[in-house]
């Protein structure tokens, strides 16, 4: 991170954090190093670039990110020492963090009814289309998703 900055900008919710990575890459030639998920919703967006670069799209994409849904925080840290890349996730691109998918039975069983839908939507071989998944009842749901997982 030697003669870079990092930039951060803190929203309450991932599209005000897609708008501010968005405006920022846009605003000025950085590059976006991640971002964090946490707790009540609150989402970091990641930006490493010159300086200057950095303030300015940390500034669009704080602008932006307000427009369309509530910012938290902004922050540039001019040249941040190395030891700080310690605390920071190493992120080769930016993806969604993997669901934990129920393993048993029984945690399927407590799972709401619109959580199995959506789990049913993302199992392979689920044999059903999403309006029919809609259209499910919870043991329906539960019978398919056990029978793709254990085809699968």
């Amino acid at each position: 991170m030697a003669e870079q900055a990092l930039g951060l900008v803190e929203t309450l919710g991932f599209v005000g954090a897609v708008e501010a990575g968005d405006a920022a890459l846009k605003a000025a030639r950085v590059e976006l190093k991640g971002y964090e998920l946490a707790t009540g919703g609150l989402v970091t967006v990641e930006i490493v670039g010159g300086v200057g670069a950095v303030q300015a799209a940390v500034e669009a994409g704080a602008t932006a990110a307000s427009q369309v849904g509530q910012l938290v925080s902004k922050h540039v840290i001019p040249r941040p020492h190395e030891e700080l890349s310690k605390i920071l996730k190493k992120q080769d691109k930016v993806t969604k963090p993997p669901a934990e998918a129920p393993e048993t039975h029984d945690d399927l069983k407590r799972m709401t009814v619109p959580q199995l839908r959506k789990l049913a939507r993302s199992t392979k071989g689920i044999g059903a289309t999403g309006r029919q998944i809609s259209d499910m009842r919870k043991s329906d749901l539960l019978e398919r998703i056990r029978t793709a997982r254990q085809k699968g």
